[in-house]
C-alpha cells in the first residue's frame, strides 16, 4: 500500500466448505474474537462473500499478521531459555481461558445477523453488552465434512442446535439420509473377504447409536463442559505468530470453520503440543531418561532426548491449563470418555470407511452400560454372539494393519494416509515393497495371500 503496510489477499479453497457461508461466518468470527474477546486475529480491511462483485471471487483482505509464524521459530526451541517456553505456553493457555470464559447458548457458526435472514441476536452466558450482541447471530456449521460430495445439495441438519443431545443425535440422522440416498454395498475385507459391507448394517447401526444417543452426552459438571464454546479449529504451528525478540504472540490465524460446539466435543491439546504417545494424566510422574542412556549410541540419546521433550511440552500443557483454564481441563478428561467417542466418528462414516470404528465405540457403551448408568433401566441395545464374531474377527485384522502403520511411523515418520515430501519419496517407496513382499509371502496359504494383499494399508491408486 502507499502508505507501507503491506496486506493478505484470501481467497476460499473449493474444497474448504460451503459457498458464501464459509467467508461470511469466517469475518464475522473474526471480528467477535477481535471485538469482543480481545483475542489478537490480523484486522479485516474488506471482503465479500458474495462472488458477483468485480474480483468475481469471495475474498477476505487483511493486514498481514506482524512477526513471524511459530513453525519458524520451533527449530531453536531447544535453544530458547525455559522461561520463553513456558510462557509461550502460558500465552496460548490464556487465548484459551478467553475463549473457554465465554458461553453460548445455541451451537452453530458465528455470522453477522445482516447474513441470515430474520436471525435473532446472539446470546452469551455471561450476557454481553446488548450492543454488541446485536451485529452477530447464529448459523449453520460450515464444517466441510457437512457439506461434501453428495451432501452439498441435501437436505441436512446443519444447525443451530438448542443443546447437546440434539447436536449429538443431528449427526448420526445425517449420515442416515446420507447412506439411504446414496450409499452401495462395498467391500470390506477386514470383515471378510466374499460378503460386502451393506448399507442396511450401517442403518441398523445408527438405529442403535440413537437409542444410546442419551448417554452420549456426559453428565454436567460444576465447571459446565456442556455449554457451546467457540474454540480454534486447528492450532498448530504456523496459525500462531510471534515476536522474534519478545516471544510475545502476535497474531492468531485460520479460524476458518470455527465453530460453537459443546466444550466436550470439540477441546484438545493444540498439534504444536501434542505428544503422539500415551500421557499420564499424574502431573507428579514425568518422562525419565532410560538406566542405559549413557551407553547408547548417540542417535538413539537424541531420539529419547527428542522424545521426552516432547512429552514434557506436552505436561507443561496440560500443568498449566490445571491451573489457569480448569474449564477446559474438565472437558480435557472427557477426550478418552467412552460416551464421547460415537459423536466423533459418525459424522461421514460410511465414506470414510470407519464403521469398525463406530461399532467398536458403541459396543463399549453397551459393554458399561452398568457404570454409565447406575440408576438406569437394562440397557435398550445389544450385540449378539454373530455380530461380536464378526467385530472380534475384524479387530484381528485391523490389528495387523496398526501394526504396519506404527512401524512406518515411529521408523520412517509416514503417517498413515501415506503423504511423504517429494526428497523422500524413492525410499519410502523402495521400503514399502520390501515390507509389503514380507507381510504377503508371511501367509500360510492363497486366502490368506490374498487376504494380506488387500489388508495392506498402503495401496497404490489411480485418483489424482
Amino acid at each position: 500500500m502507499d502508505n507501507g503496510a503491506e496486506v493478505f489477499a484470501k481467497l476460499p479453497n473449493p474444497c474448504a466448505g460451503p459457498l458464501f457461508y464459509t467467508t461470511a461466518s469466517e469475518v464475522a468470527t473474526r471480528e467477535f474474537l477481535r471485538d469482543v474477546l480481545n483475542i489478537p486475529t490480523p484486522r479485516i480491511i474488506a471482503w465479500s462473500a458474495d462472488r458477483n462483485n468485480p474480483v468475481r471471487a469471495e475474498y477476505i483482505l487483511e493486514e498481514k499478521a506482524p512477526g513471524k509464524p511459530l513453525g519458524r521459530l520451533w527449530q531453536d526451541w531447544d535453544k530458547w531459555p525455559m522461561k520463553d517456553r513456558i510462557t509461550m505456553i502460558e500465552q496460548i493457555v490464556e487465548i484459551e481461558r478467553k475463549l473457554a470464559s465465554t458461553k453460548f447458548v445455541k451451537s452453530g457458526c458465528i455470522y453477522f445477523r445482516e447474513d441470515i435472514p430474520d436471525s435473532d441476536a446472539l446470546v452469551t452466558d455471561p450476557s454481553l453488552c446488548s450492543s454488541i450482541l446485536e451485529r452477530f447471530t447464529l448459523g449453520p456449521l460450515v464444517e466441510k465434512e457437512l457439506w461434501r460430495g453428495e451432501k452439498v445439495s441435501m437436505d441436512i441438519n446443519r444447525g443451530p442446535y438448542d443443546g447437546p443431545q440434539e447436536f449429538v443425535g443431528a449427526m448420526a440422522e445425517n449420515e442416515k439420509k446420507f447412506i439411504e440416498a446414496h450409499a452401495r454395498p462395498r467391500m470390506n475385507y477386514a470383515r471378510s473377504l466374499t460378503e460386502p459391507e451393506s448399507p442396511d448394517e450401517m442403518l441398523d447401526l445408527l438405529d442403535r447409536y440413537l437409542q444410546l444417543a442419551p448417554v452420549m452426552v456426559p453428565p454436567q459438571s460444576s465447571d459446565d463442559t456442556h455449554s457451546p464454546t467457540l474454540w480454534h479449529p486447528d492450532l498448530h504451528l504456523d496459525n500462531v505468530f510471534v515476536d522474534p525478540e519478545s516471544k510475545q504472540i502476535t497474531r492468531v490465524i485460520d479460524f476458518q470453520s470455527a465453530a460453537l460446539l459443546p466444550l466436550f466435543y470439540q477441546c484438545g491439546v493444540p498439534t504444536m503440543f501434542r505428544y503422539q504417545g500415551p500421557v499420564s494424566g499424574d502431573m507428579t510422574i514425568w518422562p525419565k531418561r532410560p538406566e542405559n542412556y549413557h551407553s547408547l549410541e548417540q542417535d538413539e540419546k537424541e531420539m529419547i532426548d527428542n522424545l521426552i521433550g516432547s512429552e514434557c511440552l506436552h505436561k507443561y500443557y496440560l500443568a498449566i491449563t490445571h491451573d489457569k483454564n480448569p474449564r477446559h481441563w474438565a472437558a480435557l478428561q472427557l477426550q478418552d470418555d467412552v460416551r464421547t467417542q460415537p459423536t466423533c466418528i459418525v459424522q461421514n462414516v460410511w465414506k470414510d470407511c470407519d464403521v469398525f470404528f463406530l461399532r467398536r465405540a458403541l459396543i463399549r457403551i453397551v459393554q458399561g452400560w452398568k457404570d454409565l448408568c447406575l440408576d438406569s433401566d437394562p440397557c435398550p441395545v445389544s450385540f449378539n454372539e454373530q455380530e461380536m464374531a464378526l467385530f472380534a474377527h475384524e479387530e484381528e485384522n485391523r490389528g495387523y494393519v496398526s501394526e504396519i502403520l506404527t512401524l512406518f511411523r515411529n521408523n520412517w515418520r509416514l503417517p498413515p494416509d501415506g503423504s511423504i515430501e517429494s526428497a523422500r519419496f524413492d525410499e519410502i517407496q523402495n521400503e514399502l515393497t520390501r515390507m509389503r513382499n514380507a507381510f504377503v509371502g508371511a501367509a500360510d496359504n492363497d486366502e490368506d495371500r490374498l487376504l494380506a494383499e488387500k489388508l495392506w494399508p498402503f495401496q497404490d491408486t489411480t485418483d489424482i
